[in-house]
């Protein structure tokens, strides 16, 4: 029988238990082969474990008849948020079309990346949880236990490569069950248990430094490219260490928050052993942070320490113990610098080569803007700047509640795709966003200036708690509350340019560490008086309900991925009516995930079940409705049953999505063409047509559609124009000559300016036989002036400059024009060439692998990939 004493409110063992489970199984364990997310076991069970431990708080309620989680001063902007949460969800599900209701929904209670589940469990009740559980009155020395468990448990893992099975099939036990890695995960589980059975707050602390300690050396090994658990690497993002979080930039957020802790331990620390310990996981958290690579958790890390030895307790036990503590961080900072680069290059430095990328990607005013610095751009800054501006457009349409408390990654896609309209340097980076890379513009976003003014009570009420305790208190009082208050100012420094907070094992790090401040700084709080109402235990045995139906939801959240990832796996390998069960069974699971239900329409459709197809992607749909190629591909169905008029609906909406979709805009075209009375639609064709060549203004058949419907509508003037711009975007396109001729007879003036420039064309084209000329390539300038958006005028071009000698020009013409479009093959080809003669043989095998990437079967251009040679 689980103990309990007078001051505990629940069973010490299940509680521990649910806390070994949160804070050592969940942030380690993971499979490649389990689930499509190889983290979403994690993502389950930690919330099932905090859903338990609250459970049992909630119970011990119900046998007490008062309230047992603990009264806190940050008890009433924390529900005060909530309450915003839920009114900005409110506002937005009755604000918006009835279209994307269901969306709202599916996004907004979406669990494990953001929204009402996320926030109820990995925020609140890690918060109240880690205020239930006291410090300790005492001065344990817990060094050696847990050192004893990262080296025998971590040294455990050394013999798995030899002592692995694999699956012996493809159900749930057979990929979970592996008998060696079964007993070593029952050993540390078990022993951890024993570590913190007394459920006192440094033992679920020290059992958070462990587990980082751990997962660090892991990540380290995989960043100098040794594998223990798999059989080939796992480095999703290069060479970037994901360690067991299943993305560099957890983790380090996760090192981010306890570094601070680790260091102030080590300055306390007084023996051998001690610093030993705390030694050892300083440094593998720092070396985990250089192997994530994570510039703004390294921008976290320093605003952590800044603030870490901002306060005279630290700056004194730094001083007290400077015999062993400056040359251990003088040792830690050259660590730092020299660490290296992710190429592991000899005497390269990963933090000299990654902020140097930086400085010089954003190496002027003009350059932090969506448009560049002339043209220039930097991949990961201008993408975090897309972001940024959409979370600011979607505040700004709503200021007062936001989009939606959960719903940036429903709404994201459709800001994106006007200012990918509008900015064409930065169409390339298009991205899918879950949140808004910045913390303050993640709140603004969704929910307006109450959700932010709230957001900012919250962390008000906790740092003047901090405030006032450490100002009253005796300086070694004090000190304990600092590296707590440091580990969550480098957490918000890092989200000011990353995610993590909204992401399970960070934000549940956060979320504790959030809570045990508080309680160190405000203590425990009065009893809860005894209930007096019956209202009271109604509402206890509710949410003693909902933690079971919690239980319940994630169990089904789970074997939905399962089922998903096995429908995955199944269509991959062709195996189609395998597929359709397990994606059907993924859906009965759970029928609001999109990606499941986008591919079960996949499935359908492949099979040649149409109608099925269209349901299953309208169930996709109704998870999130921010997806283009949900909108396509249902489409392209719709157009294939004969009903135009909703194939029609769904392209322009794709359209907006994603502008950049040059199929959709040519399949939209098609639906108006398909109308039987095509005069009745020309206005709108013509509105979908302008915004279809402000993309692809080189795209000849699009100026052609264009002006078929302006002839439709009788705007013989607008049609004669865009007839005229497909003539430069296409001279050989014989239709679009005649087009351009009809209506301009029908007008009655002269094309004499249209045929002077076809004619130039012509005449240069066929020059290219003679010798070059100066003439010449004034008048191939003169072309491309008078039609800069005509690519094979720019081919032209290129070509001359060649035949003049000027490599080097022709080979910049060339990337200019591959740069608007990347599959003009013809001048790829150029480019190659360019590069052999040139002696550039890295630069020509690129050229051709991406020719051959598109054009796969192209075998003279395989011969002469093959005739470079591998790279050196």
């Amino acid at each position: 029988m689980a103990e309990t004493d007078d001051n505990f409110p629940v069973p010490r063992g299940p509680l521990a238990f649910c806390l070994a489970t949160a804070f050592f199984v969940s942030p380690l364990l993971f499979f490649t082969g389990l689930t499509r997310n190889p983290y979403y076991l994690q993502i389950t069970l930690l919330n099932v474990s905090l859903i338990a431990a609250s459970g049992l708080f909630i119970y011990a309620s119900i046998k007490r008849r008062a309230w047992q989680l603990p009264a806190t001063p940050a008890a009433a902007p924390l529900a005060a948020l909530g309450i915003v949460y839920l009114a900005s969800f409110a506002w937005s599900l009755l604000g918006h079309a009835a279209f994307f209701r269901q969306a709202i929904v599916s996004e907004g209670m979406k669990n494990g990346l953001k929204g009402g589940m996320f926030f109820v469990v990995n925020c609140l009740a890690a918060f109240f949880l880690a205020r239930s559980l006291p410090f300790s009155s005492d001065e344990e020395d817990l060094s050696g236990r847990w050192l004893a468990l990262i080296l025998g448990w971590g040294s455990l893992w050394l013999l798995f490569p030899f002592l692995r099975s694999h699956p012996t099939g493809d159900g749930l036990a057979d990929r979970l069950l592996d008998p060696y890695g079964l007993l070593v995960w029952c050993a540390g589980l078990a022993w951890v248990w024993t570590l913190v059975r007394r459920c006192r707050q440094e033992d679920i602390l020290h059992l958070a430094l462990s587990a980082g300690a751990l997962a660090s050396l892991y990540g380290i090994m995989q960043y100098f490219h040794v594998e223990l658990v798999w059989a080939k690497l796992v480095n999703p993002y290069g060479n970037r260490s994901v360690s067991t979080f299943g993305n560099p930039n957890f983790v380090s957020s996760y090192v981010v928050i306890f570094l601070p802790l680790v260091a102030s331990l080590l300055m306390r620390a007084d023996t051998a052993r001690k610093r030993f310990f705390y030694g050892l996981v300083f440094l593998s958290y720092e070396g985990m942070l250089m192997c994530s690579l994570t510039r703004s958790s390294w921008i976290g890390a320093a605003a952590a320490f800044i603030f870490l030895f901002s306060f005279a307790s630290h700056r004194a036990k730094l001083r007290e113990g400077k015999k062993f503590l400056y040359p251990f961080f003088s040792i830690a900072l050259a660590f730092a610098v020299l660490w290296p680069a992710d190429s592991l290059k000899p005497f390269s430095s990963g933090l000299v080569e990654r902020v140097s990328q930086v400085t010089s990607g954003v190496d002027s005013f003009g350059a932090v803007s969506l448009s560049g610095d002339n043209g220039k751009i930097y991949s990961s800054f201008h993408q975090r700047l897309l972001i940024w501006t959409s979370g600011w457009q979607m505040g700004l349409e709503s200021p007062l509640l936001g989009k939606g408390w959960g719903e940036f990654e429903l709404f994201y896609p459709f800001y994106q795709g006007r200012l990918l309209l509008n900015f064409p340097t930065i169409r390339n980076l298009r991205t899918h966003a879950n949140n808004a890379h910045n913390e303050i513009l993640e709140q603004w976003s969704q929910t307006g200036l109450m959700g932010l003014g709230v957001y900012l009570w919250v962390l008000l009420t906790l740092f003047w708690a901090f405030l006032r305790f450490y100002r009253a208190s005796r300086p070694e009082t004090g000190y304990a509350a600092v590296p707590m208050a440091a580990g969550l100012v480098g957490m918000l420094a890092d989200n000011m340019l990353n995610v993590s907070l909204h992401f399970a094992v960070p934000a549940l790090a956060f979320w504790w560490v959030a809570g045990a401040l508080s309680l160190k700084t405000s203590g425990p709080g009065a009893p809860r008086a005894e209930w007096r109402k019956p209202a009271a235990a109604a509402a206890a045995w509710l949410l003693l309900a909902a933690c079971l139906g919690g239980v319940i939801f994630w169990q089904r959240q789970f074997m939905r991925e399962f089922h998903f990832f096995n429908g995955f796996r199944m269509m991959r390998g062709g195996n189609l009516t395998v597929a359709r069960e397990e994606l059907l069974a993924a859906w009965r699971s759970h029928s609001r995930e999109v990606n499941s239900n986008y591919e079960m329409g996949n499935a359908y459709v492949r099979a040649g079940d149409l109608e099925k197809g269209v349901w299953a992607y309208g169930e996709a749909l109704k998870a999130n409705a921010g997806y283009d190629e949900i909108y396509f591909n249902l489409a392209v169905i719709l157009k294939r049953l004969g009903r135009f008029e909703e194939a029609r609906k769904n392209l322009q909406v794709s359209t907006v999505i994603n502008p950049l979709n040059q199929a959709a805009w040519q399949a939209l075209a098609e639906t108006y063409l398909a109308q039987p009375d095509r005069a009745s639609v020309a206005l709108p064709a013509v509105a979908d047509m302008r915004e279809a060549v402000r993309v692809f203004p080189y795209d000849a058949n699009m100026w052609n559609t264009l002006g078929y419907f302006l002839t439709l509508a009788k705007d013989y003037r607008a049609a004669r124009e865009a007839y005229a711009q497909g003539v430069r975007a296409d001279p050989d396109n014989k239709m679009l000559a005649e087009n351009l001729a009809g209506v301009t007879r029908q007008l009655g003036v002269s094309a004499a300016e249209d045929v002077r420039w076809l004619t130039s064309y012509g005449n240069l084209s066929a020059a290219l036989a003679a010798a070059p000329s100066e003439g010449r390539l004034r008048d191939a300038d003169a072309l491309v002036a008078a039609a800069p958006y005509s690519l094979k005028a720019r081919v032209l071009r290129a070509k001359l400059l060649f035949k003049a000698g000027r490599r080097d020009d022709a080979a910049l013409e060339l990337a200019a024009v591959l740069a608007v479009n990347p599959s003009d093959n013809a001048a790829r080809y150029g480019l190659a060439v360019i590069y052999e003669q040139k002696g550039d043989l890295e630069a020509a095998r690129s050229q051709w692998q991406s020719f051959l990437e598109t054009e796969p079967g192209n075998a003279a251009v395989a011969a002469r990939l093959k005739a470079l040679g591998p790279r050196q």
